[in-house]
């Protein structure tokens, strides 16, 4: 049960609303990339490369961040992790140094994982105490704070500067985050009171257990998320020969119907039967639906461009609806089959699927590179997606493991 002065509403509402200013902050940068580039004075290839080091500081930050958790409590370190990760943003956009921007983006990365792992291991923490389960519809909330950041950012692009911009986001995020975080402090996961339980740097590795098929099922459930992500709009673009505003539609879309699956579908089909079961359909639909519609686009004459523009929004929707709580019920079954502390799971089993997840980002782009084709790509992720019923039994509630 939640602790009598703060409400299970008011703290359900409370942790939707940090998650929606997590995605928020974090989005609003990312369609003015390009003034970052020019800002720093560098190419394509020199900017991807720089920006990629991120993942140094969020897969120390993955290792790391549920330990801390687990000694010191969340509130302390949430509190730590907002500002590591809103201040480290606004310095990013305001460097022209490459060195600086370096440094900056590595303790982003770091910043941007421990906000996740620390929101992550509350919802977790919510759950075990009131038996409501809000990581999908956390999960919900942060792509809407994603998607409408994405498309605010866009719009103020050449209107308000990105310094300005970023600078009042910074500001206010963190403000009514921690603020939030404090409210909660009578809820908040408390640091482990047992000295013998404490981890230490050694005991970090020695402790790490993967759990393969959980780990496996979710990295073929979210995988097509990332494929959209980085080559969604130049897929449509180049393939379609349209507007660039128009090539984003399938992107939008697909953000759209996982918003709709996370926030309202899965509630009504968790009424209807086993979540599993359901898991392995979306699976399935996702998989056929999105993998036949670009097939089927990608085959028509160049004359009938709009009908292939129709069933990429098709494919894209399906895709997006089918997959949208894939993900978070791999993720709340790996911290139902383990014993370790909630914060400790979401860092190790984010470590892995991080892992897991950039190999598969380097098939894709090299599959790309080779055959010219980001169609034959994208069937990777669709095949992922229907390989993701081979590993569904695992999320059933009698399933739990070992360590």
């Amino acid at each position: 049960m939640a602790h009598s002065s703060v409400a299970v509403k008011r703290e359900q509402r409370s942790l939707h609303t940090v998650f929606f200013l997590f995605g928020f902050s974090i989005m609003a940068w990312v369609p003015r990339f390009p003034e970052v580039k020019a800002q720093l004075g560098l190419n394509n290839g020199e900017f991807g490369s720089l920006i990629s080091t991120g993942s140094i500081g969020a897969f120390l930050g993955l290792l790391t961040v549920g330990h801390i958790i687990h000694r010191f409590g969340a509130k302390r370190v949430t509190v730590a992790a907002i500002l590591i990760l809103l201040i480290s943003l606004a310095a990013v956009v305001h460097t022209h140094s490459t060195f600086l921007f370096l440094i900056f983006n590595i303790t982003y990365g770091f910043g941007f994982t421990a906000v996740h792992v620390s929101i992550n291991s509350q919802a977790f923490h919510f759950l075990a105490r009131s038996g409501k389960n809000l990581i999908t519809s956390s999960a919900g909330f942060w792509s809407v704070g994603a998607l409408g950041s994405a498309i605010l950012s866009g719009l103020l692009v050449g209107h308000i500067s990105l310094v300005a911009q970023i600078d009042a986001i910074c500001i206010v995020a963190a403000t009514l985050m921690i603020g939030i975080i404090l409210s909660l402090h009578p809820v908040l996961l408390t640091a482990n009171q047992d000295s013998e339980q404490h981890f230490s740097a050694k005991e970090i590795f020695t402790s790490f257990h993967i759990d393969w098929p959980v780990s496996l099922g979710m990295a073929c459930a979210i995988y097509l998320e990332f494929a959209v992500g980085d080559w969604g709009t130049i897929f449509t673009k180049d393939r379609l020969a349209i507007s660039p505003g128009l090539a984003a539609g399938p992107y939008i879309v697909f953000t759209a119907a996982m918003i709709f699956g996370r926030l309202v579908i899965v509630q009504r089909l968790e009424k209807r039967g086993a979540l599993y079961i359901w898991v392995r359909r979306a699976a399935l639909f996702a998989g056929i639906g999105f993998g036949s519609s670009i097939v089927i686009a990608t085959h028509l004459p160049a004359s009938a461009q709009w009908w292939s523009y129709g069933l990429f929004l098709l494919g894209f929707t399906l895709g997006g609806l089918g997959s949208s709580f894939l993900g978070p019920s791999f993720f709340a079954a790996a911290n139902r089959r383990s014993t370790q502390p909630s914060a400790v799971v979401v860092g190790q089993f984010g470590a892995v699927n991080s892992v897991l997840t950039f190999g598969l980002k380097w098939i894709v782009a090299w599959t790309i590179q080779f055959t010219g084709s980001i169609a034959l790509a994208m069937m990777i992720p669709t095949g992922l997606l229907l390989m993701t019923s081979l590993f569904v039994t695992a999320i059933q509630e009698d399933r739990k493991v070992k360590k």
